[in-house]
Parts: C-alpha cells; sequence; structure tokens
C-alpha cells in the first residue's frame, strides 16, 4: 500500500469505527429481539468474531 493510500485510510478511520459499530448495534439488536435473555456481552462476543471472519473471507477472495 502507498504511503497516499495509508494517508487516506487514516483519514477515514473514525468513520470505519462508526460503520463498524453501527453493524455491531444493527447485529446486536437481531440478537435482543430473537433472544430476549441474551447475555450482551457474549453476543457482542459472537458478533465480532462473525464479523471477524466476515473480514477474513472477503480477504481471502481478493
Amino acid at each position: 500500500m502507498s504511503s497516499m493510500q495509508e494517508i487516506e485510510l487514516q483519514r477515514y478511520h473514525d468513520e470505519l469505527v462508526k460503520d463498524v459499530r453501527h453493524l455491531v448495534d444493527k447485529y446486536r439488536r437481531a440478537m435482543e429481539w430473537d433472544i430476549p435473555e441474551n447475555d450482551e456481552k457474549e453476543g457482542d462476543a459472537l458478533i465480532f468474531e462473525a464479523i471477524q471472519k466476515a473480514l477474513e473471507t472477503l480477504k481471502a477472495a481478493e
């Protein structure tokens, strides 16, 4: 990655964090709806793991 690409990505870091937080919130709400007694901490760990697997899948497809 060129230094210009790195600089550009650094500019978007906060936006990326915001987008991922939104994604976590989306799936947290879905889990709470489907599983009323959902343990939020455990649910978050599962969501983070699922997001990580999705990222690995996308990276492998590149």
